[in-house]
């Protein structure tokens, strides 16, 4: 599979995640869809500042200068806006897994699978708003099947991308071993945010642990392909 066709898989998450949000109608002027990026951008910083409960229009209204009728030219409700945020660093960190499958070395696999961890870490810690709202109540439950979505087309995307490097999945159900790795990542990286705003070093160092211990039980390189030194290395290295 080429790493073109890769990427289209690895951008099917970022497509879910951006369909929940729910604005009034499509920014097409540019000046639109400035006032929207304005109205997340803001609503972010609010919700870092005052928690998701005491954020309310009329306080994002104020903050940009703006009416309140002008939030709702553009969104249903608050919980469209918070929406609205969580959907933006999802799809933000979809496109920095697209460069590293891009960018990365094709055939080794814990580079890979550590660099999408740093870079999920990376999410939790500079997107405004992403962990006020990602541990709030506010998440409404079409966004929380677009996550469930998203995490779909990560597992999916990593048996391709595995399957491109020369490696087979050693496992009764190929694609349910890929959820199992995507489901450690997300709650290891869970844990470790609900624990320490910054993340927990010594959890985020165990998650990348357990994956590592994980794909190297469940991955087995083709004869004669690069992979093989790599996946020998790597488990060296979590010995």
């Amino acid at each position: 599979m080429r790493r073109s066709e890769q990427s289209q898989r690895d951008r099917a998450g970022a497509r879910d995640s951006a369909a929940v949000t729910r604005t009034r109608r499509d920014p097409v002027q540019k000046r639109s869809r400035q006032r929207i990026a304005d109205i997340l951008s803001a609503t972010a910083l609010l919700v870092d500042e005052l928690g998701p409960d005491d954020v309310t229009t009329t306080l994002i209204a104020q903050r940009l200068g703006i009416s309140v009728g002008s939030i709702y030219t553009y969104f249903d409700d608050r919980s469209a806006i918070f929406d609205a945020i969580v959907a933006r660093s999802i799809a933000a960190h979809d496109a920095m897994v697209a460069r590293i499958v891009l960018d990365g070395p094709s055939d080794d696999w814990f580079a890979t699978a550590e660099a999408i961890i740093d870079s999920l870490v990376a999410v939790y810690r500079t997107e405004p708003g992403f962990r006020s709202l990602w541990f709030s109540r506010h998440l409404s439950p079409d966004m929380l099947e677009a996550m469930r979505r998203t995490d779909e087309a990560q597992a999916r995307a990593a048996l391709a991308r595995f399957t491109a490097c020369g490696f087979t999945v050693d496992a009764a159900n190929r694609l349910d071993a890929m959820r199992l790795y995507v489901g450690l990542v997300d709650k290891g990286l869970d844990l470790a945010f609900r624990l320490d705003p910054q993340g927990k070093p010594a959890v985020i160092a165990e998650t990348k642990r357990v994956v590592r211990l994980y794909l190297g039980a469940c991955l087995t390189s083709l004869p004669g392909s690069k992979g093989q030194r790599r996946q020998s290395s790597a488990a060296r290295s979590s010995s």
